[in-house]
């Protein structure tokens, strides 16, 4: 009786750390010198896509492409060209979440779902390695988010956070008018969850990360300055 109360009691101390410990612990990060584009979040690089005219190329409910605004629920997206990557949180990453470049905020979007969708299709075809690891996602488009757009050399970028089934709320302490520097924590998501990043081409930043790649938040540079013209 005793041996079953001391398993029953570490199990249930290892869930309770796994659960709340694990995705909010927050470690010191670095940022790496230059203007490398850094990485929002710790987590797999589960897409890297070129939009055209605000078309993404990710197949979700029959379609060949989604809109761009409908992915990031922002109108003012809406028929830009640029790059899109997502970076998937595993319930181990940490989630808190870091600014890619310095600049200021030029606004944030929210939609709330009411129902979010798991994203345990995502999870599975990043484990099995199956490509395109997003594909028939519908939480991509479906559940709730949390866009901010941030002026930036001239141009801008765009950071969508999106849920995942069990989560409650999407943390940004951030509002409009707002300077953020680069590598500073702007964010939070709890267990499990994305963040996706545009990049417009005239911001003048092309991806270097790969899909498939684990990055970390404030550290990992997703793109590089450039004069690539796509």
């Amino acid at each position: 009786m005793i041996l079953f109360w001391t398993l029953f009691g570490t199990t249930g101390l290892a869930f309770l750390g796994w659960r709340f410990w694990l995705p909010l612990r927050n470690p010191e990060r670095q940022p790496p010198p230059g203007d490398g584009f850094l990485s929002p979040a710790d987590g797999y690089v589960v897409y890297v896509r070129r939009v055209e005219r605000g078309q993404i190329p990710i197949a979700i409910k029959q379609r060949r492409e989604i809109p761009l605004e409908e992915l990031a629920a922002c109108p003012s997206l809406q028929g830009a060209s640029g790059w899109l990557m997502g970076v998937y949180m595993t319930a181990f990453s940490v989630h808190h979440n870091r600014v890619p470049l310095s600049g200021e905020v030029l606004e944030i979007q929210r939609v709330n779902a009411g129902k979010n969708r798991t994203m345990a299709r995502l999870s599975t075809r990043l484990l099995s390695g199956r490509q395109p690891y997003a594909e028939d996602c519908d939480y991509l488009i479906e559940n709730d988010r949390v866009t901010m757009v941030v002026a930036t050399g001239g141009s801008y970028y765009a950071l969508t956070q999106i849920a995942d089934k069990w989560i409650s709320y999407i943390i940004n302490t951030c509002v409009p008018g707002q300077w953020l520097e680069r590598g500073a924590q702007y964010g939070l998501i709890r267990f499990g969850s994305q963040v996706d990043v545009f990049l417009p081409d005239g911001l003048g930043y092309r991806p270097v990360a790969r899909e498939g790649t684990y990055v970390y938040a404030g550290e990992t540079i997703l793109a590089e300055k450039t004069q690539y013209e796509p």
